[in-house]
């Protein structure tokens, strides 16, 4: 029904067109225009809906250093001439140019990334580091990465059909934000919340992640890997004596979460005792989400995360299989409220230039027309 406006004002337009004399011409290109900026719009307004964040895992397996430098830029003469042909020359003294060094580090799951200091802060410079040794003594081979990538979610625009209609989200205003903010290059935590022992269990967590992505031979694509699993494991301790419903409430802040999220939610008292879990993922594997559950309600008092971690890990390794999202193609992504006002106020505009091209086109004839009378 979008394509009703250009119609509409090509229709419209008829009625000037007969008042003023304008062109046909004029009509259907100011048609045609409407149609693009239509069309533009739209595919704006898809893309800002559509426009999702989500968490690759992978490991550090190659670094590069490359020294400072100086480059000589040699002196050179540019000429040019002017109107009436006289040439002009410039002289331009050869100066050097100093290149900082360059460090960085390769990960499977972003590539290569350039570094410009170390994990504990310490600033890189000309004078250090002087090798590629230094780079792979802060980051071993193997170092669990982590990095955000975007792609196009249609559920997100749809997600009011999977919505609880039990749960309005603006009443838990205390809800984390997902995690994706990477840290000194390729950490991100995705643990929330504080657990016993959290900073073992974030190392765990990340090297779990990094082996439920490791790559593997792609049935599909011979000679090609992909990730095993293509899975991100996270965990929301949503706070001391929260019911259930923040479970629910959290899945639909995120919004079900990514196509390769494994989120666990739970709640613990203040002796770290649980009081509920909730797993959530797009993954219709059900009897794990049930597994998990029933694994950590069965652990009752929480004394260190980290054995969770690895048993929820080794669970996801087991069964866990990533929804195809070409599943939802079938979802209508219906324009949004703020795409409609920015269409109909591109035509509005568009439709009041022409007219008041048109009147002053009018006015220039009925100027013409006076002078030859007088």
């Amino acid at each position: 029904m979008y394509w009703f406006i250009p119609f509409i004002i090509f229709v419209g337009l008829i009625p000037v067109k007969l008042l003023t004399g304008t062109r046909w011409k004029t009509i259907i290109w100011t048609a045609i225009f409407s149609a693009v900026l239509t069309a533009v719009t739209i595919y704006i307004d898809f893309r800002i809906e559509t426009w999702d964040t989500e968490v690759w895992s992978g490991k550090v397996t190659d670094w590069h250093h490359k020294e400072e430098w100086d480059e000589w830029h040699p002196p050179r003469k540019s000429c040019s001439k002017d109107s009436n042909g006289k040439e002009k020359c410039t002289r331009h003294s050869g100066y050097w140019e100093h290149h900082k060094a360059e460090n960085s580090i390769y990960t499977t799951d972003d590539g290569w990334i350039r570094v410009d200091r170390a994990p504990d802060g310490s600033t890189f410079g000309d004078s250090w580091p002087n090798n590629t040794a230094t780079l792979k003594w802060f980051w071993p081979y193997g170092t669990p990465s982590a990095s955000t990538h975007h792609y196009l979610n249609k559920v997100q625009a749809s997600y009011s059909i999977f919505r609880h209609k039990d749960i309005d989200v603006e009443q838990y205003s205390d809800l984390p934000e997902y995690p994706k903010a990477v840290l000194n290059y390729i950490d991100i935590h995705r643990i929330i919340g504080q657990v016993p022992n959290k900073a073992k269990a974030l190392r765990m967590l990340a090297s779990m992640n990094t082996e439920l992505n490791k790559p593997v031979p792609n049935p599909e694509k011979p000679g090609k890997t992909k990730s095993w699993k293509q899975v991100n494991l996270i965990f929301v301790h949503v706070g001391l004596n929260k019911t259930q419903d923040y479970g629910f409430a959290l899945q639909d802040k995120w919004e079900g979460g990514n196509k390769n999220d494994f989120v666990v939610a739970f709640s613990t008292n203040e002796n770290n005792e649980l009081l509920w879990v909730y797993p959530f993922s797009w993954s219709e594997v059900e009897l794990l989400k049930i597994e998990v559950r029933d694994y950590m309600m069965s652990v009752h008092q929480i004394t260190d995360f980290v054995p969770i971690v690895k048993k929820v890990g080794n669970l996801v390794a087991a069964r866990f299989v990533r929804k195809s999202f070409s599943d939802f193609d079938y979802l209508q992504i219906d324009i949004s409220l703020g795409g409609w006002v920015s269409i109909c106020a591109l035509n509005l505009m568009l439709v009041g230039l022409y007219c008041q091209n048109v009147m002053e086109q009018k006015r220039e004839r009925q100027l013409q027309e006076r002078g030859v009378t007088g």
